[in-house]
């Protein structure tokens, strides 16, 4: 396969940008991009030796309530672009409406499926369209003076999102969505899709007068895609959209690596063919809160809250030998060294151990949060509820056999079960468990906890409602006249002012200093192992670490639940599975001249040290290493090695 880097054949045909001064375009003939009117490479991260940034716009995170829009704080896309521009780095948009990028829903948001659980997502439905028509007129409004051709970086506008790999194969949805971003664009950018470099993906992926592109990672035949490529693009430039230096993370699976010296191969072949190459990811953060999605091959499969995602550059931003070694290599291919230093890891705060105090159980929460009343359950979306949890519950009028088969089919996802406040099981929809043997008389009160552990983001199973989504029966009668209590614990939402209220009210009580609160406060009952328990520290940042440094939530020791700083979310932990252990905290959340809270609510089984009265072993580390790798898997192979 050769693709000649000039060719001179008269006229060009090229798909041009507005003003001759700043122009992006895709030179046919020569098969290169251009800007400016010299060839040019698409690579990431100005201190790798790379030149562009590409970015999703998660639709979901915008519009979390349909018709009101946000884009303040870290949804700032203006001012993350303005800073791209800044530091000299061209921009890749990729709007969706659909992005994957392993969040939930792939991006699109969850009041979609409460507005007509019949529509069709990532069609031409005409409702679904006409959300995305409203959304993006918002946005690409927005947007208009950041692009290319009117003197803005954004060089390149992704149409859809890998649409080759879904099973809808609808053109018409597809050449909607181009004419719906080419009326907002124009001729200021290329727009562009991503699809698997295969020709089966590329067929329904592939959109009239939208340049093609393909993704694959390390060790592929870098010939072979990029021939796949061209049978849907026989002029223009060779392009990976999506070549992947790591890979994502499930929970309860093995921490997922990729190795160097593989992509530095792949990297390198692909230089010799002149292929302008995007990293997913260069870099990728952390999914705060609950943000992070599921995939559904065989078995549902939720990932975790850390996207370190094994990149060049750490969770926390960090350079890595990986990173060293494409910097090099783009270095070598460039022929001129990187216009910025090469950047160091930053310094972590190691802030020690937090000793914890029970406060109280869950349940406690339930007066301060909306109940609904049905004769069935309803799903988290029927109740109008994103993300977080409900408790569902109801009282046994009838008798039955001890004990008696309880059955929740399609539950979405975790249910812990308890029968007048003691856990009687789990239901799980990862482990296909929803039946579990229950002991109940006559008037005892059935609760089932049910977590969304995230919505799926990719495939044919994207449509993924959550709660109990069927009747409940106890050997085959159906449980009616249910209560609904929502427990979204959104950042600083209606459970955690609650909490910080109790909180405060039991300081105001012992007017003590907070070092002196964990030996004295009694805050009733004591945590039981397996009850939903929250406890609480509060701490100040030492006088020599101004301003407060980059930190990881240790987990070791507990089981699975969510943690909190100063009312923000940091996400779920689940170190009896792993493989993440720690907890992202990056400095910017933390109070450098004022008390700091941090709440810890356990959903799974209390540590033993948080069961004594003292609660003198009740514990969480603020540590300066990262623990992605803690997997049972792992563990298990280093018991085997040990014996």
């Amino acid at each position: 396969m050769t693709r000649p880097s000039f060719v001179l054949l008269g006229l060009l045909p090229v798909l041009s940008l507005a003003l001759a001064s700043r122009e992006f375009y895709i030179d046919y003939d020569n098969n290169q991009f251009v800007k400016d009117g010299a060839p040019f490479k698409l690579r990431k991260m100005k201190q790798g030796g790379l030149n562009a940034v590409s970015t999703y716009v998660e639709w979901r995170s915008h519009e979390k309530v349909s018709g009101q829009y946000d884009f303040s704080g870290d949804l700032d896309l203006e001012n993350f672009i303005k800073i791209a521009q800044e530091e000299e780095l061209l921009v890749i948009l990729r709007p969706g409406p659909y992005i994957c990028a392993e969040r939930e829903l792939g991006g699109l948001p969850s009041w979609l499926l409460n507005v007509n659980p019949e529509m069709q997502l990532r069609t031409r439905d005409p409702e679904y369209m006409g959300f995305v028509r409203r959304w993006f007129q918002v946005l690409f409004t927005r947007l208009e003076p950041y692009f290319y051709g009117k003197d803005g970086p954004i060089i390149m506008v992704q149409v859809e999102n890998e649409y080759g790999s879904y099973f809808a194969c609808d053109s018409e949805y597809l050449n909607q969505l181009r004419d719906i971003i080419k009326s907002h664009v124009g001729d200021s950018a290329v727009l562009f899709t991503t699809d698997g470099s295969a020709a089966s993906l590329l067929k329904c992926g592939k959109i009239d007068d939208v340049y093609a592109t393909v993704d694959f990672g390390p060790g592929t035949n870098v010939e072979l895609a990029f021939n796949e490529m061209i049978k849907f693009e026989p002029r223009g430039p060779l392009v990976n959209s999506e070549f992947y230096p790591g890979w994502l993370d499930h929970w309860g699976e093995e921490h997922s690596t990729v190795n160097t010296v593989n992509i530095i191969q792949t990297l390198e072949w692909m230089f010799k063919y002149n292929a302008s190459v995007n990293f997913y990811v260069y870099y990728g953060g952390t999914n705060f809160g609950f943000t992070s999605g599921a995939n559904y091959n065989d078995h549902y499969a939720p990932q975790p809250t850390s996207y370190d995602y094994d990149a060049p550059l750490t969770e926390a931003g960090d350079p890595t030998p990986k990173y060293m070694a494409i910097r090099a290599a783009a270095n070598s291919y460039l022929q001129q060294v990187p216009s910025k230093e090469v950047p160091v890891a930053s310094r972590k705060g190691y802030y020690g151990r937090m000793n914890l105090k029970f406060l109280s159980s869950i349940f406690d929460l339930i007066p301060t949060a909306p109940q609904v009343n049905s004769d069935y359950p309803l799903s988290f979306e029927e109740l109008n509820q994103d993300e977080g949890f409900v408790l569902y519950k109801t009282v046994i009028t009838k008798c039955h056999n001890d004990p008696a088969l309880l059955v929740a089919k399609n539950i979405g996802d975790r249910g812990y079960v308890f029968v007048n406040k003691e856990r009687a099981g789990v239901l799980s929809r990862i482990n296909f468990i929803d039946s579990l043997p229950v002991s109940a008389n006559t008037g005892d009160e059935l609760e089932i906890l049910v977590e969304n552990q995230g919505r799926i983001n990719y495939g044919r199973k994207l449509k993924d409602f959550k709660g109990l989504l069927s009747n409940v029966t106890i050997d085959n009668n159906e449980l009616k006249y249910w209560k609904m209590i929502q427990l979204p614990f959104g950042h600083n939402g209606t459970e955690l002012r609650a909490i910080n209220k109790k909180i405060s009210s039991l300081k105001a009580e012992t007017q003590l200093p907070i070092e002196m609160i964990y030996e004295s406060v009694k805050s009733g009952l004591e945590p039981t192992a397996s009850t939903p328990s929250i406890f609480w520290a509060e701490f100040r940042i030492p006088n020599n670490s101004h301003p407060p440094l980059d930190t990881f939530l240790d987990m070791k020791g507990w089981s699975k639940g969510i943690a909190f700083i100063n009312g923000f979310n940091l996400g779920r932990y689940w170190p009896r599975v792993g493989p993440q252990r720690t907890l992202y905290l990056p400095g910017s959340l933390l109070n450098a001249n004022s008390v700091n809270r941090l709440v810890i609510i356990e959903f799974d089984r209390v540590p033993r040290g948080c069961m004594s009265s003292k609660h003198r072993d009740c514990a969480v580390v603020l540590s300066d290493t990262a623990v992605l790798d803690d997997s049972c898997l792992t563990r298990k192979k280093s018991v085997l090695a040990a014996t």
